[in-house]
């Protein structure tokens, strides 16, 4: 869905030479995650330009997309951006957002688009309810729970939790930012604490 969003946005972009980026954790994970995606997606546009070692792809017009790890934020420096995927964001030191990627979306007033699982309570959890919350009007929020989509069905789902055990499931299925990762305690009294109201961000 991500890289499909970016190749729309390129090609329908009216400023001139639009760049977009599509960046994971690390720049090796944003080619095992995305590389093949995006020169499959692309492949039907007439003329595009494959640059195998920038992992970036051409499209007419001077339309580029490029893949990036927020392993080295410094890379994007100097950049301008009209639009951004942040592809598991909770993986992330936040600093490359606010540091690097926000400011090189300044200029052209470009977008981004922020995905992933959570984590805990972290740089992604806080953009979620940042933009959950509506403190302004120009973001949005949403989460897609396995149980609810029927992308993986109930019997799957089932089997995982087995194997898996309640938490994870949760963090890997449910986007449930309250479940223990390991190595962390109380996780699920946090959660019962916030479904029945007793957890305020009151001071």
């Amino acid at each position: 869905m991500a890289i499909n969003e970016l190749i729309h946005e390129a090609l329908g972009c009216a400023l001139e030479r639009p760049r977009f980026a599509y960046i994971a954790p690390l720049y090796r994970q944003a080619k095992a995650a995305a590389w093949d995606y995006l020169k499959a997606y692309t492949a039907a546009i007439p003329g595009p330009e494959v640059h195998e070692t920038e992992l970036r792809v051409t499209l007419p017009g001077d339309r580029q997309i490029r893949l990036y790890g927020a392993d080295n934020p410094d890379a994007l420096r100097g950049l301008y951006l009209d639009g951004v995927i942040l592809d598991e964001y909770a993986q992330m030191s936040p600093p490359a957002w606010t540091e690097v990627i926000r400011p090189a979306l300044a200029d052209r007033k470009g977008w981004a688009l922020f995905i992933g699982t959570p984590m805990g309570h972290n740089g992604f959890r806080e953009m979620y309810e940042f933009a959950r919350t509506g403190e302004r009007g120009d973001w949005w929020a949403a989460c897609y729970r396995a149980s609810e989509t029927g992308v993986i069905d109930a019997d799957e789902l089932a089997a995982a939790r087995a194997t898996m055990g309640e938490d994870e499931c949760a963090l890997e299925f449910e986007c449930s930012f309250e479940a223990a990762i390991k190595g962390a305690y109380y996780g699920r009294e946090m959660a019962a604490a916030e479904a029945e109201g007793r957890v305020s961000t009151a001071v």
